[in-house]
């Protein structure tokens, strides 16, 4: 085991998780994910004095479904969950329930082994939390947004009376969530209020799109849903991915803003929605953020080099917070 790696597992169980001796932790794998990144997050939970259970689950394709019955059940009588899968957990009536139980949990899904070592992993969380707390304070503050980017993307959304949630890095107290590598601000769009279109995302989070190195295509969205899909083969594979998983898929769920300057958005799919200077539109699942709207999945879709316009007050020009 790479010293770098050892150190990385250390910070996520004391700094991130804040494990304490004689606690409950339930590191959650597949088998598409690295055994090393296992192995140290082990002896990490183990150097801290806590009593670990190891459990290992089908890789799935894409955020926001469930896991098995008996993961479920484990996740919440854990006071920790740390979640290394290959996709989101968070957004699924699983861990919901584990929170509202009390588990903490640590979502990892898609790490790689170099992001053990270098990225968003090895940011100065101390800034991130700053700008991330005073970038949702703004947010929070506000009605309507706007956001545009140079490549033609341009969807307005309704968010008053939604809490905003600035992700900062850490899931220390009972019932809290952290994506780490974190750094974000999120909010639930009012449902049916998001217009506009969406052009050439960077990476869509699903195992068959990833991150796009050509063009992808346009998404034309009305009422606060999905309601075309034409460009790539890979965006006739993504309208196929909605239209079966139903009409909630289509939902327009979330809007984030990146805030961790040293996570890497073309490195890794993981970091992608994390980087300073990009932005994320979900669709399906809006429940663990404020939303109405359940749903068998939930993916985030990364654009960068946003320009976001807040009660129509520019706050980020071209990915760079100006206000």
């Amino acid at each position: 085991m790479k010293y770098n790696m050892a150190r990385t597992a250390r910070r996520i169980v004391e700094d991130v998780a804040g494990i304490a001796p004689g606690e409950n932790v339930l590191l959650v794998t597949d088998p598409d994910r690295p055994f090393a990144i296992t192995e140290a997050l082990a002896h990490a939970v183990a150097g801290a004095g806590a009593v670990l259970c190891v459990m290992q689950m089908p890789p799935h394709k894409m955020g926001g479904i469930d896991p098995p019955p008996h993961v479920g059940a484990a996740m919440a009588a854990s006071d920790v969950a740390i979640l290394q899968t290959s996709f989101a957990t968070v957004h699924t009536d699983t861990a919901r329930n584990a929170l509202k139980k009390g588990a903490r949990i640590v979502e990892m899904w898609g790490w790689t082994e170099d992001m053990m070592t270098e990225g968003g992993a090895l940011a100065d969380y101390a800034e991130v939390q700053r700008v991330t707390e005073r970038l949702a304070e703004t947010l929070g503050r506000s009605k309507r947004v706007r956001f545009t980017t140079p490549k033609g993307s341009d969807l307005r959304i309704c968010i008053e009376g939604r809490i905003c949630h600035p992700l900062t890095g850490t899931a220390k107290k009972r019932g809290t969530f952290t994506a780490f590598p974190d750094g974000e601000v999120a909010i639930s769009p009012l449902e049916g209020s998001a217009e506009g279109v969406l052009v050439d995302p960077i990476s869509i989070e699903h195992k068959d799109i990833g991150i796009l190195r050509e063009p992808f295509g346009k998404i034309e969205i009305s009422a606060g849903k999905v309601v075309s899909m034409d460009g790539s083969a890979k965006a006739a594979r993504f309208w196929q991915v909605l239209t079966e998983k139903g009409e909630t898929a289509k939902n327009i769920a979330e809007f984030a803003i990146g805030t961790n300057p040293a996570c890497r958005p073309y490195a890794s799919l993981r970091e992608a929605k994390k980087a300073m200077g990009t932005c994320h539109v979900a669709v399906g699942d809006s429940g663990s953020i404020g939303g109405k709207v359940v749903s068998p999945i939930h993916v985030d879709l990364i654009f960068d080099r946003p320009t976001m316009y807040l009660d129509d007050r520019m706050i980020i020009e071209n990915g760079v917070i100006v206000a």
